[in-house]
């Protein structure tokens, strides 16, 4: 593959990603510290082309790093660009690179949010619009500053129902709606 079409593909795979940010995260609250960084152009969006969870698990602690020596970047979004990837085997990359994580010395530095197309949470039934709180056109693994997180939440009275808001929000729009954000993100893609 040409240096161009890689790059093509990755800027509309990040294309995909803010759309889905700017429709849904931030456009919907369901994050209300997105908007800020969003707009200030402090994230950092990296597109992983492997499928090899080494190699990732390799990008993975570059991005660590890239964040630590970074400070004007508040956030990175590492997105797999492995639209196959079974949200279960998503799950056990998630615990590799929560392990990579802790094990670089980065606990307490960083924390790790998740995003993956099919994300279910247990317990829920699988038609519930709640999924979509969680719910991206690829998968993600979010890395937040753990002191900006902490600064934020404590800044805000109602913190603690971020989460329950989130699902009655989620519910409110209904499956119809984030299936169709997801579906326009994936056609800017595709263009």
């Amino acid at each position: 593959m040409s240096k161009r079409i890689h790059k093509l593909m990755t800027q509309s795979i990040i294309g995909a990603t803010q759309h889905w940010l700017t429709e849904i995260v931030i456009g919907q609250q369901f994050c209300p510290f997105a908007q800020k960084p969003f707009i200030q152009n402090a994230i950092h969006y990296h597109v992983n082309q492997s499928k090899d969870w080494a190699d990732i698990q390799s990008e993975f602690i570059a991005q660590l790093t890239y964040l630590e020596a970074n400070p004007n970047t508040a956030t990175t979004l590492f997105i797999l660009d492995w639209p196959e990837l079974d949200f279960y085997d998503y799950l056990d990359g998630l615990m590799l690179c929560q392990h990579t994580l802790e094990t670089q010395g980065f606990e307490g530095v960083f924390q790790l949010a998740s995003f993956h197309p099919a994300y279910q949470f247990e317990g829920e039934p699988a038609s519930s619009a709640s999924h979509f709180t969680n719910r991206a056109p690829f998968p993600i693994f979010h890395l937040l500053r753990e002191d900006s997180l902490t600064q934020a939440l404590d800044n805000m009275p109602n913190a603690h129902t971020i989460p329950e808001d989130n699902i009655k929000r989620a519910q409110q729009l209904g499956v119809a709606y984030f299936e169709q954000v997801l579906a326009q993100a994936h056609n800017l893609q595709q263009q």
